[in-house]
């Protein structure tokens, strides 16, 4: 379970299991996460059936804490933890290698590297926002510059190693993701009534009817209402049996077609039927 603070980017990795119901992460977020910075104002999540079910929506309702879940069929609304996931990915598989089933062994160290490294929205490190300074590394509480201890020296070194590995590594990707994100942006606001095309996405289908050669998009339909500049709920046709908010990215204007007449040439009409024949 990847949590992350919007404002710090401080970011916990808690390992769980998939098969863990809503009580089993509420004691899980209790135990790592409001013990350490409180309860939180808002939490933005994905639509897990552990976040949407009744008893995860009355806890934070009785706590004042409000819930927020992304759009569906669109993961990029809780964009800040899809993006930490996929560095944390990149992290492990740099620091398990050949030993990927000890993943949950290095977390912690993962953990560490991340917290302690730059963000490049905030330009400081979390630790530097939530703890006002950044944290004692192995190399900083060092006090025997001359240390015979060969063991000692290779860990410190090992560890120094592979905290600049991570900063690197971090680095390079976020940069990357900001490239490729920014390449496929697009501004674009619907009123509601207007007529737009809308793209449904295979995860829309259900299970057995998708096929490769069907319309890549509905419509046209009508915009219902708007939820923010990123989503908006249309008026979808009675057999369509799929959610009716669309991320702005999969909504497209609708342009009628053209009602001007086609004037066809004599000798094109010829050409035509010399070619029939």
């Amino acid at each position: 379970m990847v949590v992350v603070n919007r404002f710090s980017k401080m970011a916990h990795f808690i390992a769980c299991k998939k098969t863990s119901d809503a009580l089993s992460i509420a004691r899980l977020f209790f135990r790592e996460i409001v013990r350490l910075h409180g309860l939180p104002r808002s939490i933005t999540s994905d639509r897990d059936v552990k976040f949407i079910g009744h008893f995860w929506r009355e806890l934070w309702k009785q706590l004042q804490t409000e819930l927020k879940l992304s759009s569906a069929y669109h993961p990029q609304t809780d964009g800040q933890t899809e993006v930490v996931n996929r560095t944390l990915g990149n992290m492990l598989r740099c620091l398990v290698q050949d030993n990927p089933k000890k993943w949950d062994e290095v977390l912690s160290q993962a953990e560490f590297a991340y917290n302690s490294m730059p963000n490049r929205s905030s330009g400081m490190c979390p630790f530097n926002i939530v703890y006002t300074k950044s944290p004692n590394h192995i190399v900083d509480i060092t006090v025997l510059p001359k240390c015979h201890n060969s063991v000692a020296t290779k860990m410190a070194s090992d560890f120094k190693d592979m905290l600049e590995n991570v900063r690197r590594s971090l680095e390079v990707a976020n940069e990357s993701y900001k490239q490729a994100a920014d390449a496929h942006r697009r501004f674009r606001t619907f009123q509601p009534g207007d007529l737009v095309m809308v793209r449904l996405r295979k995860e829309r289908h259900q299970t057995g009817t998708y096929s490769k050669l069907a319309p890549r998009k509905l419509g046209p339909v009508a915009i219902k209402h708007k939820i923010s500049d990123n989503a908006y709920v249309v008026e979808l046709p009675p057999d369509v049996l799929t959610s009716a908010t669309f991320n702005v990215a999969d909504i497209s204007p609708y342009y009628p077609p053209d009602s001007a007449i086609t004037e066809i040439d004599s000798s094109d009409m010829n050409l035509s039927v010399a070619g029939e024949n």
